[in-house]
């Protein structure tokens, strides 16, 4: 899932705005959540700590959506919010199945090892066709990981670690 945060105890980055849309005050975002009906007319996004109900809500592709914000009603408070995070409380991420996660609960976790070998944080999530793939930045360099239950051994959201068994030629 894509939803993301920098430590889970902030609110959740559900997407940007990247630009006004029309006359009329609707923007245009980037939505980096996976969470369905997030953007659907009558939901609640923060724009700068502000809540914004959504009155018009159009996916333009799977990554975008045109919205329209009540009370927002013009062109200039449109360009306004540009380039703006829209947030969600975390308290509205849904629950997920054991062994499945937010981007935000493994964004910064430390990744160790088998051995115990520290290689570093989980500093970004690539998604790919077939599966994620986190960037682990540490002392090394980078260390791209693909997210499969052979190389992701455990995941404690608790202790914020991540323990690995790196396959042959992975470094």
């Amino acid at each position: 899932m894509t939803e993301s945060s920098r430590d889970g105890s902030e609110p959740i980055i559900v997407g940007r705005i990247a630009s006004a849309h029309g006359l009329s005050g609707a923007v245009k975002a980037e939505a980096i959540s996976d969470v369905p009906h997030r953007f659907d007319v009558g939901q609640t996004l923060h724009v700068r700590g502000t809540p914004y109900v959504i009155s018009s809500s159009v996916r333009a592709s799977r990554r975008q959506v045109i919205l329209k914000f009540r009370g927002l009603d013009s062109l200039a408070g449109a360009r306004g919010l540009v380039g703006e995070w829209m947030t969600v409380p975390l308290e509205s991420a849904p629950a997920l199945p054991e062994g499945r996660y937010f981007h935000f609960q493994l964004l910064g976790l430390q990744v160790f090892t088998n051995e115990g070998e520290i290689l570093g944080r989980v500093c970004e999530i690539l998604e790919t066709g077939s599966n994620d793939v986190y960037v682990v930045s540490g002392d090394g360099g980078e260390l791209l990981l693909p997210a499969l239950a052979d190389v992701i051994r455990e995941i404690d959201l608790a202790q914020g670690l991540m323990v690995v068994d790196l396959p042959d030629g992975l470094r």
